[in-house]
């Protein structure tokens, strides 16, 4: 458990910034690491996946074919991201910035693993397939903390 949360500190490029920590009383076996002395304690991280897709001919995302298609590659591949260990997938969409976000909010442990081998595959056939689709762009990843206070 420990070497999979320094994994995962080190994956986030910023290991002297984050600790792990005990239990607490809301929970006493999950793993926590807490961002150096900030108060901010945390129990799960999300990999984002995010975009920017074009806006539909009446100017909104109503009608854009790119959202569309963004959202058909997010439903083929939803099944395979809630089969990874304790994962919550949650979708953002923005019709005013035109952005596309899908984040995959796993427990520190958890994700850690999956961090260890790069996020692959999902990760890479996922961003190449988004990059595919005609009016999608920035194409970036980012990973976050990821807590319900």
């Amino acid at each position: 458990m420990k070497i999979q949360a320094a994994v995962l500190l080190s994956t986030l490029a910023i290991t002297t910034a984050f600790a792990p920590i005990g239990g607490t009383p809301n929970s006493s076996t999950q793993l926590r690491a807490e961002i150096g002395e900030t108060g901010i304690a945390f129990e799960n991280v999300a990999r984002e996946w995010r975009c920017k897709y074009t806006a539909g001919p009446s100017g909104g995302p109503g009608d854009s074919d790119s959202l569309k298609e963004c959202q058909a590659l997010l439903s083929e591949y939803l099944p395979k991201l809630k089969e990874l260990p304790g994962a919550k997938v949650t979708r953002q969409v923005c019709g005013g910035c035109l952005d596309f976000k899908v984040s995959i909010v796993q427990p520190l442990e958890e994700h850690g693993a999956w961090a260890e081998v790069n996020y692959e595959p999902l990760e890479s056939e996922f961003l190449e397939r988004l990059k595919g689709i005609e009016g999608v762009s920035q194409v970036e990843t980012q990973e976050i903390t990821f807590e319900a206070l």
